[in-house]
């Protein structure tokens, strides 16, 4: 078994590649190898360097790595393919040349108005599935890299129902997940069942625990799960509904080989937040031996 663990600039509630309310892209990378992580995903692109040596050299210089990069896109719109093949050109080189294998695809939250807007049409669902498709096999193919789609909160993606449907409609060899704990916990569903249900498609995680009680009062209220996120759901390993003794242990006995990456969705956040937050979760896994 070879479980890597990793964090994400999400962690220090960077969801932009340029916004005066996120940390700087250098005193990220510093805070990362100071909580102790020796991985990092890449964030939106253009938050750390596009410039491949640049990024190299930025990360080298603190024994860090890169373990993925993801790409958030309108995956409904008529002319999705063709745009998300622009987008994500450069961004596999930069991969490449950093020997960091997953491409993490998430659909666009912006694009759907109201909860409703975001449950797709027939058409636009198998169109969906056709773009994932054929960027996972072009990725593959041209550049040697691995899809990961990531469902999430507020996309046409969300509910257990629409993931076991992606993983039905799009091939195993070329899809496989991304598996957010706290975005399936979010939907009401069980993420650990899940989780032990469909293994075989999940070579990488992202940890993140959900507060139950703001959860509770939000999903009473009817408050939009962005105005939810910002409140802080999204909470440290420890503290909240999922038991994440019981999930390593599941990874353990399936001898999981991949990474598990901490995140836990804070935007926006004064700059001295994070770096607390990632030692503590730190220190989380290195209490359940990772």
């Amino acid at each position: 078994m070879t479980l890597r663990t990793a964090t994400a600039p999400d962690a220090w509630g960077v969801w932009y590649a340029n916004d005066p309310k996120q940390t700087p892209w250098e005193r990220y990378l510093d805070e990362v190898a100071a909580s102790g992580y020796s991985w990092t995903e890449l964030g939106p692109w253009g938050y750390l360097p596009t410039d491949t040596s640049e990024l190299q050299d930025a990360l080298s210089s603190r024994s860090l790595s890169l373990c993925g990069a993801a790409v958030v896109h309108p995956l409904t719109a008529p002319d999705a393919l063709e745009t998300l093949r622009d987008r994500v050109h450069a961004l596999c080189q930069s991969l490449v040349a950093t020997n960091t294998p997953w491409l993490l695809l998430m659909d666009d939250s912006d694009v759907y108005l109201t909860p409703e807007a975001r449950i797709a049409a027939p058409e636009a669902w198998a169109r969906m599935m056709r773009v994932i498709t054929q960027v996972a096999r072009e990725i593959r193919q041209e550049h040697g890299l691995h899809l990961l789609f990531h469902p999430h909160v507020g996309t046409a993606v969300e509910t257990e129902t629409e993931i076991l449907r992606l993983l039905n409609d799009t091939p195993a060899d070329l899809v496989e997940l991304c598996f957010d704990f706290g975005h399936h916990a979010y939907t009401g569903a069980d993420a650990l069942a899940f989780m032990r249900q469909n293994a075989s498609r999940i070579p990488y995680y992202h940890f993140k625990n959900l507060d139950g009680d703001i959860h509770t009062r939000a999903m009473a209220a009817g408050t939009p799960f962005m105005e939810v996120f910002q409140n802080g759901v999204m909470c440290e390993l420890d503290k909240g509904v999922l038991d994440f003794n019981e999930i390593v242990t599941f990874l353990q006995k399936q001898n999981f080989d991949g990474f598990v990456v901490v995140e836990q969705d804070m935007y926006p956040c004064p700059p001295e937040k994070p770096l607390p937050i990632a030692r503590h979760n730190r220190a989380v896994l290195k209490r359940l031996g990772l």
